[in-house]
């Protein structure tokens, strides 16, 4: 008797192993249609998953900011005159700010010429006889700063042969009360230098009554 129960647990046992096997074996085909979903979806971000890890952090607050402004550029003609490297003993000895000059000018006042030159040496400038070698902008410059690049200028020109240049020196509109200062300093410094031969108002193409054209003595050669 005592065999038959036990046969009859086994029988139970075996019933309710076979039982949960046809249960799994009902369930398999749903895990396995679910397994490659699961494997399919893609990663964490890494973006998203460094914002979430960075949520609990506190930003440090700047209370004190330095900029560093680059330097401001000279003007061209400032920077063509310092490129030359000539100090201002040199390039303005002997060399003023004052002076009449009208007396000295023709053509309206619009030329000069010097004494030893022959008397249409201005009006053939002018015309384009001699063709321009080499140009100076004075424009954004201060009178002392113009001077000294213009003079510098000069000498550097007669240095290396250059005959004829431009010197560009504005109609003065933007000049205090609108009065072109830089146009008649730079016919008194022009008068004043002696390797200047003639100089004339330059056509409009050329900036007409904002430039100059000047004539240099023939030089004998560069300086050593």
């Amino acid at each position: 008797m005592r065999g038959n129960k036990v046969g009859v647990a086994d029988l139970k046992r075996l019933k309710k192993d076979l039982q949960e096997e046809r249960e799994r074996a009902a369930l398999a085909p749903q895990r396995a249609a679910a397994a490659p979903a699961r494997a399919a979806s893609p990663p964490e971000d890494d973006l998203a998953a460094f914002k979430r890890s960075m949520k609990s952090v506190t930003p440090i607050r700047h209370t004190e900011r330095v900029t560093h402004k680059p330097a401001s550029e000279p003007a061209p003609a400032l920077r063509r005159a310092n490129a030359l490297g000539e100090t201002p003993s040199r390039a303005d000895a002997g060399v003023s700010d004052g002076g009449e000059i009208t007396h000295l000018l023709s053509e309206g006042g619009t030329a000069f010429v010097r004494g030893d030159v022959a008397p249409d040496t201005a009006r053939n400038l002018r015309r384009g006889q001699w063709r321009a070698g080499a140009e100076l902008d004075l424009h954004g410059l201060r009178v002392e700063q113009a001077r000294h690049a213009l003079l510098s200028f000069l000498d550097e020109c007669q240095e290396h042969g250059i005959r004829c240049v431009r010197i560009v020196h504005g109609k003065g509109y933007n000049s205090e009360g609108l009065e072109p200062v830089l146009k008649d300093k730079a016919r008194t410094w022009l008068v004043q230098k002696a390797e200047v031969m003639a100089f004339s108002e330059a056509p409009e193409r050329e900036g007409g009554a904002g430039a100059l054209l000047v004539l240099l003595r023939q030089s004998e050669g560069p300086r050593k």
